[in-house]
């Protein structure tokens, strides 16, 4: 009896762990599966139209044609090509929808492994603040509901590293090496410069160099490597139709087969070398010949570095294309939360602290100082670029976020630490529930309600710190936002149908995918006199056309979004009696 009175409980603890955990997915699926009709933004039409020929392309046997972008943005194709099986593959609404809506389930899936793969790592509490700092963060939440290649880039980057950092403390597990290499694999796939995080896995396998004294490490080592390069690899060769000729597959059931080889020879004292020599052979021929086969893909992405963008940015009162190194220390600081940093700072201190006392504190400051150097690689690479947006440094902020969570965790306990010691243990623990209470509702104040009210448009956050100044002064702002807004405010006029409407050039095309009139581009001869024009912030810091408009209109309307005002509605014609 007493037997299965244990069998009962324990099945009934797992069933409220399997309840609680469907709730927290549920909740991180609130904000990225509601209102997507809402704030079409830039490049959408477009990667609507690429992942509509890239299906077209696959379907017909075409596999040369699915070299489309350089980006190589081909995780966005396939995800957001899915919805041609289900409407028509034209750019409307109703595919928007669809498109962001498979995107932000695969969004959903790798923030929820994200979360495990923490939890194994640095245990079930920073796991669980780790769950509402990434499902909340504001730039991350606002791309994530873009068809996009920035947000599946930083999911995939997010899961490679999180995987790498398993293995490094498992050393046995030789899946997790695999599914690192493949999630390094799917992260190249959706966009370029995921390559920046080869520069940061030989670089965190020395700083786990003296966890293993044994003969053999350096070979060891390079047997990792070379085991993660061939998974991503192969799976570039699998996803990627360009690579689907004769040839090309069987040079990588070729190097399968190495890598299944070296996989089993990589935990022995000394790796064979004729192995690894014959491993980096393989891997070497099938990168020249993928090399020789993508070579467009390399030749954009130089002139993607090397060219700045043909939009002009408004950065620190000036317009300029280049925005320069600071541009980046900028964009973290007006897009990250108020308690990102100074948690990240009280995480590293309070580790930092304890580095001595036992192994665990050890390993988890060496994994910290990995999370750190993913961020300082991705920062200072991004940098040396000529193209910029705030949305590149995406990969840095899920990052941040879990060493935020670290900081909150190792906060409240140095924090119960300190009271036990001026208190007792006794007063202590009778007051902790309540103390952690008011320091998680204060937590769920400053960083993730100001980020609620401002759904769908998440991509007007900007750091409540920055409350003391205009950032329109400093940084560009807007991302279409409230451009939707400016176009149903004309569709409630009872003329809407008839009405002609200048929209200034950055948002026309935004304009158009909602606004039932006739819309037309400002700074483009036309002999009409519109009814209505609109002019977009954006527009407006870059000079492309004065905040007042060009016809000298009466303002209207204006929409405002978190305290800004994004668009301005004049009328031009006064109104006929």
């Amino acid at each position: 009896m007493h037997q299965f009175q244990q069998i009962a409980k324990r099945h009934a603890r797992k069933v409220t762990r399997f309840f609680f955990v469907l709730c927290f997915f549920s909740i991180l699926c609130v904000p990225r599966l509601l209102s997507l009709d809402t704030h079409w933004s830039s490049d959408e039409a477009r990667w609507l139209r690429r992942s509509a020929n890239f299906m077209s392309a696959v379907s017909q046997g075409r596999f040369s044609e699915t070299l489309i972008a350089y980006h190589p943005g081909v995780m966005t194709k396939w995800i957001a090509g899915v919805r041609v099986f289900f409407t028509e593959p034209d750019v409307n609404i109703i595919n928007l929808v669809q498109a962001r809506w498979l995107i932000g389930i695969v969004v959903w899936i790798g923030i929820g492994i994200a979360c495990l793969l923490v939890y194994r790592l640095f245990g079930r509490w920073v796991a669980f603040t780790s769950f509402a700092c990434l499902a909340y963060s504001p730039l991350f939440l606002a791309q994530t509901r873009r068809v996009h290649t920035d947000a599946l880039a930083t999911v995939f980057i997010l899961l490679a590293v999180l995987l790498f950092l398993s293995y490094c403390q498992q050393r046995q597990r030789q899946s997790l090496l695999v599914f690192s290499g493949i999630a390094f694999g799917l992260a190249v796939l959706s966009k370029s410069y995921a390559l920046i995080l080869l520069l940061w896995v030989p670089l965190c396998l020395f700083l786990f160099w003296n966890r293993e004294k044994r003969t053999g490490q350096f070979l060891k080592n390079i047997a990792e490597v070379l085991c993660f390069l061939s998974c991503t690899v192969l799976t570039n060769v699998v996803l990627w139709p360009i690579f689907w000729t004769p040839l090309m597959v069987l040079m990588a059931l070729c190097l399968l087969g190495l890598t299944i080889t070296l996989l089993r020879g990589t935990f022995n004292e000394r790796p064979p070398i004729v192995i690894i020599i014959a491993a980096s052979i393989g891997l070497g021929l099938l990168c020249f010949s993928m090399t020789q086969i993508v070579w467009r893909v390399f030749e954009r992405v130089n002139w993607a570095v090397t060219t700045p963008h043909e939009v002009e940015h408004f950065f620190l009162g000036k317009i300029v294309n280049d925005p320069g190194w600071l541009f980046y220390l900028f964009a973290f600081t007006i897009n990250s939360t108020p308690l990102m940093f100074p948690l990240t700072l009280v995480g590293v201190s309070q580790l930092w602290k304890k580095r001595k006392h036992s192994e665990s504190d050890t390993h988890r400051l060496l994994m910290v100082l990995a999370f750190f150097a993913v961020v300082v690689l991705f920062t200072v690479c991004l940098s040396i670029t000529s193209k910029k947006f705030s949305r590149y440094l995406l990969p840095i902020f899920p990052i941040f976020e879990i060493l935020s969570s670290i900081g909150f965790v190792e906060g409240l306990k140095w924090i119960f630490t300190a009271l036990r010691s001026r208190f007792g243990t006794a007063e202590t623990e009778r007051y902790k529930v309540t103390l952690t209470g008011i320091v998680c509702i204060g937590f769920f104040l400053i960083q993730i309600m100001p980020v609620l009210t401002l759904h769908p448009y998440y991509g007007t956050y900007y750091n409540l710190c920055w409350r003391v100044t205009d950032i329109t002064k400093i940084i560009t702002v807007g991302d279409a936002s409230g451009l939707d807004i400016a176009a149903k405010y004309l569709n409630d006029k009872s003329d809407a149908e008839k009405l002609v409407v200048q929209v200034s050039p950055l948002a026309t095309e935004i304009v158009r995918r909602y606004f039932r009139g006739h819309v037309f581009r400002a700074n483009r001869e036309v002999e009409m006199i519109p009814d209505y024009e609109i002019v977009y912030i954006r527009d407006s810091q870059v000079e492309r056309v004065p905040q007042t408009g060009t016809f000298n209109g009466k303002l209207e309307h204006v929409i405002t979004l978190n305290g800004i005002d994004y668009v301005w509605i004049y009328r031009v014609k006064p109104k006929e009696n």
